[in-house]
């Protein structure tokens, strides 16, 4: 549902009473909706798992850079510019998901450590790595992010 607010508060995002505010730069438009608390399953508590173990494999900060850079190249290729990454951390979250998907039976994000990612060589183990193995979609320039994890 639009809003219409009588004072041009362009960017008024927030909570009052039982909805949400939120402003969408696509539509230039602020939104509302109903709170609802959502519905807890079984998905829940295993992707709570796989966060909190894909943050406690903490990269190097060569590795955080080098990811960086990667989504600075990216967010500049054409082909790429409908889908924008904001930090390291989505390239970091869409590799590894990738990760998984590829091996299935070798890799499970909820157990993946530091050691295993070494001791198998697994194509994480540095961005280029990832980038030969087709991880993160290809980028230009993409031979000098050899930076481990």
């Amino acid at each position: 549902m639009r809003v219409y607010l009588k004072r041009n508060l362009a960017g008024y995002t927030g909570t009052v009473d039982e909805a949400i505010f939120y402003y969408n730069p696509k539509i230039r438009q602020t939104l509302m909706r109903p709170y609802r608390y959502p519905t807890l399953n079984h998905n829940n508590e295993r992707t709570r798992s796989i966060m909190s173990n894909l943050k406690a494999l903490n990269p190097s900060q060569g590795y955080r850079n080098n990811l960086a850079d990667y989504v600075m190249y990216y967010n500049e290729c054409r082909e790429y510019y409908d889908k924008p990454m904001v930090g390291w951390n989505n390239a970091w979250l869409k590799m590894m998901f990738a990760l998984q998907k590829a091996m299935p039976g070798q890799v499970d994000l909820r157990t993946i450590t530091r050691q295993q990612i070494t001791d198998q060589n697994l194509p994480c183990d540095t961005v280029k790595h990832a980038l030969e193995f087709g991880l993160l979609p290809p980028v230009p320039d993409n031979g000098r992010w050899t930076n481990p994890i």
